[in-house]
């Protein structure tokens, strides 16, 4: 018996007097925890989709008889549709609620912007208040100094000068024409030397004089056709010091087109003696022709900068039948265009403000028959007069063709 007892005391680990219950213990649990960790292991080994079959599975097999009592309550075939029918309105409830609180999102946003539309607004008219209220009260200003006599020239303002225009009375000593025995040709003589000789006008002006017959045909033709255009020759601008020869000759073969335009003022008679005649006639009027590139006018209109302005003085066309002609060119200025490479400081040379003076008497000058006239000469007058009627009547069917060879027959 002894014998037997201590053969299962070696063979049992339970009787082996080295082991603890301690570690009998441990031994276990480290058994039990090495299984959960092979599950767990095995479990995310696993595909996730028949991850999610099996625990779909086991959660069917856990409430598989509650649900069935809920399909067959609810009314429906099988469990898909049980779970459209209960999970569809709590999903339609979110969307609506999701809408909901966008579109009260949305009013608000368009709340606030039209309370800031309303602001600006606000800001708007009261500065545009002010605005007119300033504009008012400077019209209320000017329009007492206008009833006191007060103008921003002075009392003894010219009347030219307040058209617009230099007036002759300022240029030449009208009262000392008047008084010493000048015929049309001293005082043309006169009128040219005072612009050529000038230090500073020789080269901002040009001068000529006409007859009044001529003045007069002039300005009946331009009071029927006030706007007309013109070709002007551009000049050489070479760059070396041996084409210095060639420097501001005449290209024959590129124009830039000029727009012209006549404007008319009422002829000043403060300076002139009082005259014999029991009804005197009138005198003619001031005109004022303004020369201005047609692109420039194109962009700007009435603001574009002319290039030339000619004016014509007909204060003494009946006590001495002739008629002054004054042209002034614009200077040239850092923020306008580029001037002129053979006048500096100038818009326009010399050469082509007397171009486009010629130019302005070969059309508007149609009307006076020269003698011995010619045949082609006639035709080429006509021709002329019926570029400014065509001009002003039917401009879209006005053509450029022979423009040049009109405005100067050959001469450039």
């Amino acid at each position: 018996m002894s014998a037997t007892l201590t053969r299962l005391s070696i063979r049992s680990p339970i009787f082996n007097p080295r082991l603890s219950v301690s570690t009998i213990v441990q031994r276990s649990l480290c058994t039990t925890q090495i299984r959960r960790d092979v599950l767990s292991e095995l479990e995310n080994q696993l595909h996730p989709r028949e991850l999610i079959e099996r625990k779909r599975k086991e959660f069917e097999e856990k409430y598989g008889d509650k649900l069935n009592k809920k399909v067959k309550s609810e009314g429906v075939k099988d469990l898909d549709s049980l779970k459209l029918k209960v999970l569809a309105p709590s999903v339609k409830a979110a969307l609506k609620a999701k809408k909901a609180k966008e579109a009260a999102a949305a009013e608000v946003h368009l709340e606030e912007e039209e309370k800031q539309f309303r602001e600006d607004v606000k800001g708007q008219q009261s500065a545009s208040e002010k605005l007119s209220d300033a504009v008012e009260r400077r019209l209320k200003e000017r329009e007492i100094k206008k009833r006191q006599g007060i103008s921003a020239s002075g009392e003894n303002q010219a009347e030219g000068d307040r058209a617009g225009i230099k007036p002759l009375s300022s240029i030449i000593n009208l009262p000392l024409i008047h008084l010493t025995p000048h015929d049309a040709n001293a005082i043309s003589q006169i009128w040219t030397a005072y612009h050529t000789s000038h230090p500073t006008l020789s080269n901002s002006f040009l001068s000529a004089t006409l007859p009044t017959a001529v003045y007069k045909s002039m300005i009946s033709i331009a009071k029927q056709n006030p706007f007309f255009v013109l070709p002007l020759p551009r000049l050489t601008e070479p760059t070396g010091e041996t084409q210095e020869a060639k420097k501001g000759e005449v290209k024959t073969d590129e124009y830039e087109m000029f727009y012209l335009q006549w404007i008319f003022h009422p002829t000043s008679t403060a300076s002139l003696p009082p005259s014999d005649a029991t009804n005197p006639e009138p005198l003619p009027l001031t005109s004022s022709v303004i020369f201005t590139p047609l692109e420039e006018f194109k962009k700007q209109g009435e603001w574009a900068q002319p290039y030339l302005v000619l004016t014509h003085y007909p204060e003494l066309s009946q006590s001495h039948d002739i008629v002054l002609m004054r042209g002034e060119i614009s200077p040239a200025s850092a923020s306008g265009p580029i001037g002129s490479t053979t006048n500096p400081g100038f818009l326009l040379s010399q050469q082509q403000a007397q171009l486009l003076a010629l130019a302005l008497q070969r059309f508007y000058c149609t009307s006076i028959e020269p003698q011995n006239e010619s045949e082609k000469q006639k035709q080429d007058r006509l021709s002329r007069a019926s570029a400014l009627v065509s001009f002003r009547e039917r401009p879209e069917e006005w053509s450029w063709e022979g423009l040049v060879e009109k405005a100067y027959g050959g001469l450039v």
